[in-house]
């Protein structure tokens, strides 16, 4: 009797414990999921047309039943290349989308950090990572400004942001421009997911970008709360019990508005605790302006942000802790300046 049993059996045991063990590598993440069920159909088919090779039906019968058996074998291997077809499509555009990002982050670095900062946050120029302002923008909004520069509006011969792309003399093509504007997109998540794009925000690729030392000092410090400016834009006021620091128009800033210490050209002074600092507003327009403690738009909270006071008006605060405090107009982010208390 044994010399009589069919092969095929042990093929059939075979096919179904290892399509088992594929669904099993399939749902515990072991293996792709994909390549799981398609290896599984492979095992159950191979093991029916075995058995059926060995069973014993005349060979009309086995043609038939092998001929049954590649078909449904066939209709289920389709669904699954379709699906594994179309996925593959999806993965490459998505490595796509997350190399024009790199490639963003490696530009951004390069040339806008200096103003912008490193993590999008807005130095002198505005901020660019999350910035809802930014986001009501089209992209063709952007090419154009990124292409073509930001013009001042009191010299109009004059730019607050020079033209980037080459065509205007710029050193970023159309693709490097490209690749910039889908970097400030990916900060806004409205937007990524309204395209169905990845959720990555492209400014976390920036500090991967950077090779100089410096830079990369820069970025830590700018992620830590603000990079302090260099030495010799700090004039000295330890000597004086008051400081007056001035909000007036600029032809610098790209606001249009900048900090400056009465009679100086900076926003960066250096006094000793209990002095009394006095932000006045002389700026043009009837603009109004507040002070906030912190940079890059982000506040800190080491003193109080004031009411917004318009031309004329002015808001103090007596410095009694020694430390390092940045300072921001929260309504033009790119007001800038800084206090050292000794």
């Amino acid at each position: 009797m044994e010399g009589n049993r069919n092969p095929g059996l042990l093929a059939v045991t075979a096919g179904v414990g290892l399509a088992v063990l594929f669904a099993l590598l399939g749902v515990t993440s072991a293996l792709d999921g994909r390549i799981a069920f398609g290896l599984a159909v492979v095992s159950l088919g191979v093991a029916a047309l075995v058995y059926v090779f060995y069973s014993r039906g005349n060979a009309v019968t086995k043609t038939g039943y092998a001929a049954l058996i590649v078909t449904i074998a066939i209709g289920l291997l389709l669904p699954f290349l379709l699906i594994t077809q179309t996925q593959s499509q999806a993965d490459a555009q998505a490595s796509l989308y997350d190399l024009k990002l790199q490639r963003g982050a490696a530009i951004f670095g390069q040339y806008c950090a200096t103003c912008h900062g490193y993590l999008g946050q807005g130095v002198n120029g505005p901020k660019l990572n999350g910035n809802p302002d930014i986001s009501k923008m089209t992209d063709q909004d952007l090419t154009r400004i990124i292409s073509g520069g930001i013009a001042n509006p009191n010299d109009p011969t004059k730019f607050l942001m020079p033209a980037w792309l080459d065509d205007y003399g710029g050193s970023l093509t159309q693709d490097d421009i490209g690749y910039v504007v889908a970097l400030i997109r990916s900060s806004d998540r409205t937007y990524t997911a309204s395209k169905g794009l990845s959720s990555v925000n492209g400014f976390t690729y920036v500090y991967g970008t950077l090779i100089n030392a410096t830079q990369q000092a820069e970025y830590n410090a700018e992620k830590k709360g603000g990079s302090k400016p260099p030495a010799n834009t700090f004039i000295d006021k330890t000597a004086d019990k008051s400081v007056v620091i001035d909000a007036v128009n600029s032809t610098t800033n790209s606001s249009g508005y900048q900090w400056e210490v009465l009679d100086q050209t900076s926003a960066n002074v250096i006094i000793k605790a209990g002095t009394t600092v006095e932000w006045q507003n002389h700026t043009q327009g009837g603009i109004p302006h507040d002070v906030v403690s912190g940079s890059g738009g982000t506040p800190n909270n080491k003193f109080p942000t004031s009411p917004i006071f318009s031309p004329g008006g002015s808001y103090s605060y007596t410095f009694a802790t020694p430390g390092e405090y940045p300072y921001y107009c929260g309504i033009h982010p790119a007001m800038v300046g800084w206090i050292t208390v000794q």
